[in-house]
């Protein structure tokens, strides 16, 4: 143990979290109605391997959840659009 009133040893960045891994995937089909019109269909996925990507470790020295991971990012998202251009 250190003597009161010094620094440790620890440096700071030695706590690391688990990796992070997303990827984002969109569709976009443009389709001519007439001259002047014109549709924009949109489909997007966002983490579309749905990975599970965890938060960082609780660093609050003393509590019950130190060193635990208690959450995660966002699974699969999926959303679609349509959009008329005129």
């Amino acid at each position: 143990m250190n003597p009161v009133g010094t620094y440790g040893t620890f440096i700071k960045a030695s706590l690391v979290g688990p990796d992070y891994f997303n990827w984002d995937v969109s569709l976009v089909r443009q389709i001519a109605v007439g001259k002047r019109v014109s549709t924009e269909l949109r489909i997007e996925f966002f983490n579309v391997l749905n990975r599970a990507n965890f938060n960082d470790p609780a660093t609050t020295v003393g509590s019950s959840s130190f060193g635990r991971i208690t959450g995660a990012a966002d699974p699969r998202i999926g959303q679609v659009s349509l959009k008329v251009i005129f």
